[in-house]
């Protein structure tokens, strides 16, 4: 069966689904993108999955991204969750007015889901309209919040989110959830994401520029500070500036942040 094929099967877990795509040339990309408009919704949102993952790591084509757009207005609220998902985070890289517009118009969806996606998605894009929604949304009376909420304060990093994020520290059962809510904490702390992050970092550094062993504590340090580096990538020059700052006059730790830590290649990207 062909790429096409086994969209049009509607069938997500099928074995050969993700050889197919990995697979897949331009010719089964352009077969994949006829049946984004297919009647049956199921096959609408398996091929426009799909298709963000055709891209195999490079950029996406704009028939890609204008497939997303049209299905983040689809009339099934499945395919429209999956359609804005697909432009909040897996689309990240792409920042046109069309795409926050239509982000923005799913800010009022019906489906829970579809309008955090696009909170998150605008958040990512730093967009300023993600600041009264998240404010809104931080302050129900009844302290409900959603994990993606959190992650889309996280993104946003705003200070002024700081005391309403807050609110939001405890009660986690699942172990993502309560670190997702922890990095919302750090990122939005007028202080800075914290010293213990920063210092265990510099010292992981410090260690492995001089030969020594690493420690599950500052391994620990410097997950975190590459999930929030992740998270609000507009922060990785201030993270980098603050463990080379730490490690003034060890020129072979600074050279090893420099040189050799994700936290210098996300600031080389960002």
């Amino acid at each position: 069966m062909t790429l096409a094929d086994l969209v049009r099967a509607g069938d997500w877990w099928d074995d050969a689904y993700w050889p197919a795509v990995d697979a897949a040339d331009d010719g089964d990309a352009a077969a994949v993108l006829v049946l984004v408009d297919d009647p049956d919704a199921a096959v609408r949102g398996l091929a426009v999955t799909t298709l963000a993952h055709l891209s195999h790591g490079g950029p996406p084509t704009e028939d890609v991204v204008e497939a997303a757009l049209r299905r983040s207005r689809d009339e099934d609220t499945r395919v429209r969750d999956l359609a804005t998902f697909i432009l909040g985070q897996q689309l990240r890289e792409v920042d046109t007015p069309a795409l926050r517009e239509a982000l923005v118009e799913r800010l009022d969806d019906d489906d829970h889901e579809t309008r955090c996606e696009a909170l998150l998605g605008l958040a990512y894009r730093r967009d300023p309209r993600a600041l009264p929604r998240l404010r809104e949304v931080l302050s129900r009376p009844d302290d409900t919040v959603w994990q993606l909420e959190l992650q889309a304060a996280a993104a946003l990093a705003d200070a002024r989110l700081h005391p309403l994020v807050l609110r939001h520290q405890t009660g986690w059962d699942d172990s993502d959830a309560a670190r997702t809510a922890e990095m919302a904490r750090r990122l939005t702390d007028p202080d800075g994401p914290g010293d213990d992050v920063l210092d265990g970092a510099a010292a992981l550094y410090r260690v492995r520029a001089h030969g020594g062993d690493d420690a599950e504590e500052h391994l620990a340090a410097i997950r975190l500070l590459q999930d929030m580096t992740d998270l609000a990538s507009h922060r990785a020059d201030e993270f980098l500036a603050a463990v080379l700052a730490r490690l003034e006059g060890d020129d072979a730790a600074q050279d090893e942040v420099r040189h050799r830590s994700a936290i210098a290649q996300d600031a080389l990207d960002g």
